[in-house]
């Protein structure tokens, strides 16, 4: 998923994910070189706001939808980030490759 936006706006990301995973930790983390989890927010529990660092996610269990929204984006936040889920061993899943470009001035 490609995304723009506008700096100082906000931007939506949103990923589908496998029924089977409805009960596990998801979490949206931000590549950093060859880093593919360097900045991660991550989310619990479900149909409530989770707010962690610059992340707000929202995880609806129902919809199998996991939302993530950065508020008052910079140029910093242009980069390459992943959706994904988090089961009970650790393991992490990458499911949703998502890549936010910023642009000019709000």
């Amino acid at each position: 998923i490609s995304l723009s936006a506008a700096a100082g706006g906000s931007v939506n990301i949103s990923c589908k994910y496998p029924q089977s995973h409805s009960a596990d930790v998801k979490f949206v983390c931000r590549r950093s070189g060859s880093d593919l989890c360097a900045e991660e927010t991550s989310v619990e529990e479900n149909r409530r706001w989770s707010a962690e660092g610059q992340i707000q996610l929202y995880d609806d269990r129902e919809q199998q939808l996991l939302t993530g929204t950065i508020s008052h984006v910079t140029q910093q936040h242009s980069a390459e980030y992943w959706c994904g889920v988090q089961s009970d061993q650790g393991h992490k899943s990458f499911i949703t490759r998502v890549l936010i470009s910023v642009t000019g001035q709000y």
